[in-house]
């Protein structure tokens, strides 16, 4: 019956994909989309079985996690549905929703996990609590992500859109962890949704109430998985804004804003000892060091002063950007993510002799470049696992990548 279910569905969401205005606008094909959407699903479906050979995968997984969690969830929507709505704001400890960053005793904390459970156990009464039938559920959700992302891609560099859907999909580890019922897929759907809306508005100038309000809800779906994600988005979307509307050399907005922004996150401790920024991704580190792991990574001890976020920034980049190095290999997926990152650098060696235009003219690709450095940095500062920085980082590639593989002129170094 799984199986029948499963190819049901899958022709389903296949039929579905041609129909969609918003998809088929991408520049590609219904070939294209679907077999696209099928790699998606594919890689989500190797997702979930890969985890399943490790052992106690039920606990040791977060995605299964997720799913046998939520089958009691769904049970619960339907003989309960009161408690099931009110569970979403239960606070075990205590009446204050304090400790935001935290990851102990955290309401916020503990909003991650409720989020995807709630969000599985509504798939579950589509698919019957069906983990593999629940992946292309999720795959069609997250579809539109990456489409979206290709679509601005492709406006900013016409005449590129296979080029463009390539690069966005065919990243491995991109591929591999934003298909799996995960977190990371919905926060990169997210995010190229509201670079889709900011980029699209901003070029017709038709920015208003709408577009504000449409990227303030993508913002708060955001903000119960990824609070720090938000956090790095705002002020880089009003640099974009300001960019736009007030500087003919873009970059000195994001420039203004970041300088303006890092001097409030060491400062606003002297407002409020409870502002004390730093001292809270100090915590966040500890808290991430006493989790060990085979593939803990030697940090420098991070200090919550400036002086010590720029002692640490270099070794926190090379964790994010460079790490695992080839000879780092712990498993096939340290082994795979080591030449992403030797192939990753190559392009970006190639792109030096290009031919082509500078994409960081374009403000869009301007504020990609901050929001990724950014939370890559944070990444870096906090997390020493390798594993983890791995699965964090896999959804910046393509904003970083894209771009700069999209204005590389291929043509001309085919001919040279």
């Amino acid at each position: 019956m799984t199986y029948l279910l499963f190819a049901v569905y899958l022709l389903f969401f296949c039929w579905l994909i041609t129909k969609s205005r918003f998809l088929q606008l991408a520049g590609l094909n219904n070939r294209w989309l679907i077999g696209l959407f099928i790699l998606k699903i594919a890689a989500g479906v190797a997702y979930g079985w890969f985890f399943t050979q490790i052992p106690n995968y039920e606990q040791s997984s977060d995605s299964w996690k997720f799913f046998f969690d939520s089958k009691r969830h769904t049970a619960l929507l339907f003989n309960d549905p009161a408690k099931y709505f009110s569970t979403i704001i239960d606070n075990p400890y205590g009446r204050e929703y304090r400790h935001l960053f935290s990851s102990v005793n955290s309401y916020w904390n503990d909003l991650k996990h409720t989020y995807m459970v709630k969000l599985v156990s509504l798939f579950n009464i589509f698919t019957g609590s069906r983990y593999y039938i629940n992946v292309i559920i999720y795959s069609f959700l997250t579809f539109f992500g990456p489409i979206a992302f290709i679509r601005v891609m492709n406006d900013v560099f016409p005449g590129k859109a296979k080029l463009i859907a390539c690069c966005t999909f065919l990243f491995p580890s991109f591929l591999f962890w934003s298909s799996g019922i995960h977190k990371d897929g919905l926060v990169f759907t997210f995010l190229s949704l509201i670079v889709f809306v900011m980029y699209f508005s901003l070029k017709e100038k038709q920015w208003g109430v709408r577009p504000f309000l449409l990227i303030a809800l993508l913002l708060a779906l955001i903000f119960p998985v990824r609070n720090h994600v938000v956090l790095a988005c705002v002020p880089g979307l009003f640099a974009w804004w300001l960019g736009e509307n007030y500087f003919k050399r873009k970059w000195l907005a994001f420039f203004l804003v970041t300088v303006v922004c890092s001097t409030i996150f060491f400062t606003a401790k002297y407002i409020h000892p409870k502002l004390d920024l730093p001292i809270s991704i100090v915590l966040r580190n500890i808290d991430f060091i006493g989790l060990g792991g085979n593939s803990y990574l030697p940090q420098r001890k991070l200090e919550p002063t400036f002086l010590g976020f720029v002692k640490n920034a270099p070794q926190a980049l090379n964790h994010t950007l460079v790490r695992p190095y080839i000879t780092e290999i712990y498993s096939p997926l340290y082994f795979f993510s080591a030449i992403e990152i030797l192939l990753i650098w190559i392009l970006v060696s190639v792109w030096f002799f290009r031919n082509g235009e500078n994409p960081y003219q374009h403000s869009v690709v301007q504020f990609l470049f901050l929001i990724s450095i950014v939370l890559l940095l944070l990444t870096g500062y906090i997390v020493p696992q390798l594993g983890a920085i791995v699965r964090y980082r896999a959804i910046f590639f393509p904003f970083l990548l894209v771009p700069i593989i999209a204005s590389i002129e291929w043509k001309t170094f085919k001919l040279k």
